[in-house]
């Protein structure tokens, strides 16, 4: 019976010194992408105006208290949104911009990163890109798809964010590591919208 025992011993404590030395080091890339869908009691033309020509831009990429934007500047030095006129029926605006952001997030960590947006406007829809430009510590990929469009006399908002974070995990907690990033991009979404409808709210009727 004694040899028994032992050799269970032995069995778990070979077990545990391979999952110990298995652990050692390791990192799993958690790549999550996240879509989010929302509505706006609004004609689209007016969250159009409120969206280029007031400080809602802003407002969305400090969402949640858990970004700030630092700093943003367009390319094309024509593009200034809040300048903007639309006089021509078929007009078409394109623009390029660079931000600097600080992410505070309790998974992420506090990093300051550099991203580029591109942005397409037409009467009908806006179109937007932010993309992370180069990885910053564990942020490897930051990317939001947000398209803005009119439907039934109303306005609708879809986004995307694909993020993917370099995390401490070994292969038995992968699954942990997936679902606190999964965990992230349901919060930064969230906080984006809840920013989108306050600057709707804000600047309701000013343009």
């Amino acid at each position: 019976m004694s040899r028994k025992i032992v050799g269970i011993a032995a069995v778990v404590l070979i077990g545990l010194v391979v999952l110990i030395w298995s652990s050692r080091g390791s990192h799993y890339a958690a790549d999550v992408t996240h879509q989010h869908h929302f509505k706006i009691d609004m004609p689209f033309d007016e969250l159009r105006k409120i969206m280029v020509r007031s400080s809602a831009c802003r407002e969305i990429m400090n969402a949640g208290k858990q970004n700030e934007l630092i700093s943003q500047k367009w390319n094309n030095t024509n593009f200034k949104l809040g300048q903007l006129s639309f006089t021509h029926p078929n007009w078409h605006v394109d623009a390029v911009g660079e931000l600097k952001v600080k992410f505070t997030d309790p998974y992420i960590g506090t990093a300051v990163a550099q991203l580029t947006q591109t942005v397409a406007i037409v009467p009908e829809k806006i179109n937007s890109l932010v993309k992370l430009k180069t990885p910053v510590d564990q942020l490897l990929v930051y990317d939001v798809t947000t398209e803005m469009f009119s439907k039934e006399g109303k306005s609708e908002v879809q986004q995307t964010l694909q993020l993917k974070i370099d995390t401490p995990a070994p292969w038995y907690a992968r699954w942990y590591a997936r679902s606190r990033v999964r965990a992230s991009t349901r919060k930064i979404l969230r906080a984006m919208e809840e920013h989108i409808v306050t600057a709707v709210k804000k600047h309701k009727g000013e343009y």
